[in-house]
């Protein structure tokens, strides 16, 4: 008989709380999303809880409503969360070989991100992600397994990723008092990551950029590890806002704009004029322009975004860091010519990333607006931690030789 087990997975946006269901088959290692639902994030504001008791009820909402597609009642769940508080910062740690011989050992590695984890932080951060990029051994840099090598003095770069303790808590408070158990916490940049980019893409250096409802979060890769990563507080809900503001309808009506203009698009021979009533938006003004609702609402303002968005790039230096180009995805990622402006804007290769082909209830996720979520179900089906239940500190699910020493790294994480 086929082996399986159920994983559960809590998005935190900026938009909406996302809960989903999987059955993780060992043998072959499908995975199939049984149970998936979405409610706006009441309570919830960039990411981070402003009202404890709205924000409760809404994460039993999406809870509730996902076990009752898939039958079963879940009591624990792994979190992808984002919001501005996240901070990253690179690390470097040193320490000397064990062995007598000379030998570097998981022992060794274990003393030196120890060493990367030992720097000031400020009181109210704490460390979520600790990755270890590159060794050093002796001065031989560029090592990515030193595990068997020969040496003396053992250094590792590693990154580190901050996020507010306070806020955190909150979080953890909330999942308690509904009778959820936090098994793990990532930072979502990391969990969209896994669902949308290549090996190859990692591996040449690329930016992911996820585009939620008021927060954009900036991930770089190189080397197949993280980077840099950052958080802007500036989204999808800006452009809803520009609507309502230049059409004269409310938020609702301009959401529902926003989200099918896309797809309007795609019809052949359509007119510049287009009736509101399609869309399901009824009122007194039921007519609108496509060009000037494209060209004076929605690019401008995505002109911005975009624009911002590279500026964080430049401005710590990695615009050459990442020759695959940009990947975007995240709700913002499905505004109509967002890749158009992008490719304007940015002189590198960008693409829409969309999480891969899953089975089970998939008709309605498979979308940009859900690759944190499906990505926080792959990001920890093959990890260990799914097994432990009291880490909240996990290291990034590195492919090939990395991905060994994350194994050993795991059990030092809190």
């Amino acid at each position: 008989m086929q082996r399986s087990r159920l994983f559960t997975s809590i998005d935190i946006g900026t938009f909406k709380i996302t809960t989903l269901i999987g059955q993780y088959f060992d043998t072959g290692q499908k995975l199939n999303i049984i149970g998936a639902a979405s409610v706006p994030a009441s309570g919830f504001k960039k990411g981070q809880i402003i009202n404890l008791e709205q924000a409760s009820h809404t994460i039993t909402e999406s809870i509730e409503s996902a076990e009752r597609m898939a039958g079963v009642e879940i009591n624990s769940a792994f979190i992808s969360l984002t919001a501005p508080h996240f901070e990253s910062l690179n690390s470097h740690g040193v320490t000397a070989v064990g062995n007598q011989n000379g030998e570097i050992s998981t022992e060794d590695i274990t003393r030196a991100v120890e060493a990367a984890k030992a720097i000031a932080l400020p009181g109210n951060k704490e460390i979520v992600h600790i990755i270890p990029r590159v060794f050093n051994v002796d001065g031989q840099e560029g090592i990515i397994d030193p595990i068997g090598m020969n040496g003396v003095r053992l250094e590792v770069e590693a990154h580190l990723i901050l996020a507010s303790t306070p806020a955190l808590k909150n979080l953890n408070k909330c999942l308690e008092d509904i009778g959820i158990k936090t098994i793990s916490l990532a930072y979502s940049g990391l969990t969209a990551a896994k669902a949308c980019l290549s090996e190859t893409e990692t591996e040449l250096g690329v930016a992911l950029v996820d585009i939620g409802g008021s927060n954009t979060t900036i991930t770089l890769f190189s080397e197949n590890s993280p980077l840099f990563s950052s958080c802007l507080p500036i989204g999808a809900n800006n452009i809803t806002a520009d609507l309502a503001i230049g059409l004269r309808l409310p938020l609702v009506d301009a959401e529902k704009i926003k989200i099918r203009l896309n797809h309007f698009s795609e019809k052949k021979g359509f007119e510049d004029e287009i009736d509101l009533q399609q869309f399901g938006v009824i009122g007194d003004n039921n007519k609108i322009s496509f060009s000037t609702t494209l060209n004076g609402i929605i690019k401008p303002r995505l002109n911005e975004i975009i624009g911002l968005v590279w500026n964080e790039i430049c401005s710590h230096g990695y615009q050459s860091s990442i020759p695959a180009g940009l990947v975007l995805t995240g709700g913002g990622a499905e505004t109509l010519e967002i890749k158009n402006v992008a490719s304007e804007i940015i002189p590198l290769p960008v693409r829409i990333g969309e999480p891969p082909k899953v089975g089970g209830i998939v008709d309605d996720i498979t979308n940009p607006s859900y690759s944190s979520a499906i990505g926080a179900l792959l990001f920890f089906a093959n990890s260990k931690l799914a097994s432990k239940s009291s880490s909240r500190q996990i290291n990034f699910p590195l492919s090939g030789i990395l991905g060994k020493i994350k194994t050993f790294l795991e059990p030092l994480l809190p």
